[in-house]
């Protein structure tokens, strides 16, 4: 199975920027806000991928 999903920006924002997406996903995943969303779809939240902060 395969989510397409993803988040992103341009590499000519300023490094705060993407520091507060990579934090901002690895808050939704740590706290198992991703897991439940999968839940909820009838996925398996296992799918949850790790963060790389």
């Amino acid at each position: 199975m395969t989510i397409r999903q993803a988040m992103g920006t341009t590499k000519e924002r300023r490094p705060q920027t993407t520091q507060f997406l990579n934090e901002l996903v690895a808050e939704l995943v740590t706290s198992g806000f991703v897991a439940e969303a999968l839940r909820r779809s009838g996925q398996d939240p296992t799918l949850t991928a790790p963060t790389a902060v």
